[in-house]
């Protein structure tokens, strides 16, 4: 049987997370308050999501006093985005919040249980498929150790700070599936292209995409 989860969905254009990440959030929003306030008090998972299109835009020309006490803009989310529990840092006077998201894991839209004041969508999981073979494998440990190196040579070129504090071992011994979530802790590809990332199933053809888009770069 399919596991369902009931999660509070947060769509952000051009943002795409991955299980294992944390990721940090300024929220000012009316709706989304509410939203993180609810979530905390019933340890609700919060989906963030990067979107497909803008359903009604945001006013131009608000002050802050303005947006801290009105909606933005609403959008359609992705199908396929990550999701896992929020913790408060801080509450500003102002009633805004920052909080970070820990990533669990994927999650596919079924449908909407709640509009309003915030979207709470049922979903099910989504995981890689089973594959047991040795040629995917050594495949995996391929793309892992040219990733790795690959950003090696980009840290050197653009951050010799970076470089001195990169772990090469940590990257290599880490278990691909995670390897190929986790590199995007690192990584900032384009949103279209993570977004593909995310929906596969496969952590090699993760890895394959990651590898060209790298070399590309280099």
């Amino acid at each position: 049987m399919t596991n369902s989860f009931e999660v509070a969905l947060f769509p952000i254009p051009n943002v795409v997370a991955f299980p294992g990440m944390i990721v940090p959030l300024h929220v000012f929003e009316p709706r989304y308050r509410t939203m993180i306030s609810d979530c905390v008090e019933k340890e609700r998972m919060i989906a963030v999501c990067h979107t497909l299109k803008e359903i009604r835009p945001a006013k131009t020309d608000q002050s802050v006093k303005d947006a801290l006490s009105s909606n933005q803009a609403t959008y359609e989310p992705q199908p396929i985005f990550s999701a896992g529990l929020c913790q408060v840092m801080e509450t500003t006077p102002d009633g805004r919040i920052y909080i970070n998201i820990r990533m669990e894991r994927r999650l596919r839209y079924l449908s909407e249980i709640q509009t309003l004041p915030y979207r709470i969508v049922s979903c099910e999981g989504v995981d890689d498929l089973v594959v047991s073979s040795t040629d995917s494998s050594e495949r995996a440990a391929t793309l892992q150790r040219q990733i790795v190196g690959e950003i090696r040579n980009l840290l050197g070129k653009q951050s010799p700070t970076a470089l001195a504090q990169f772990d090469t071992d940590q990257w290599l011994d880490m278990d691909n599936r995670d390897f190929s979530f986790r590199v995007f802790q690192l990584l900032r590809l384009d949103p279209d292209t993570m977004q593909a990332v995310l929906e596969m199933t496969s952590p090699v053809d993760r890895l394959e995409v990651i590898e060209a888009v790298l070399r590309e770069h280099i």
